[in-house]
């Protein structure tokens, strides 16, 4: 799963927030808000969940980039 951070930001825009207010609402540093914000770092789970938690009424689908669970091919084979 990856962050759509073009609609998080709009979000953000939308709202009013600085860098500080959205930290402070999906409750992860400032430090890590900023650095996902500048692209000097990724999301990892604490700011995916905070996310959610900043943004609780928006769809799942358009915060994030949901990926095609793909079955593990090893899962399926017989083992000898």
């Amino acid at each position: 799963m990856n962050v759509n951070k073009e609609y998080v930001q709009k979000l953000i825009k939308e709202k009013n927030w600085s860098q500080n207010q959205f930290a402070r609402n999906a409750g992860v540093s400032k430090t890590t808000a900023s650095r996902w914000l500048n692209g000097k770092r990724g999301a990892g789970r604490r700011l995916i969940s905070g996310i959610i938690k900043a943004f609780p009424d928006e769809p799942l689908d358009k915060l994030f980039f949901l990926n095609e669970l793909k079955p593990n091919s090893n899962k399926h084979k017989r083992r000898r």
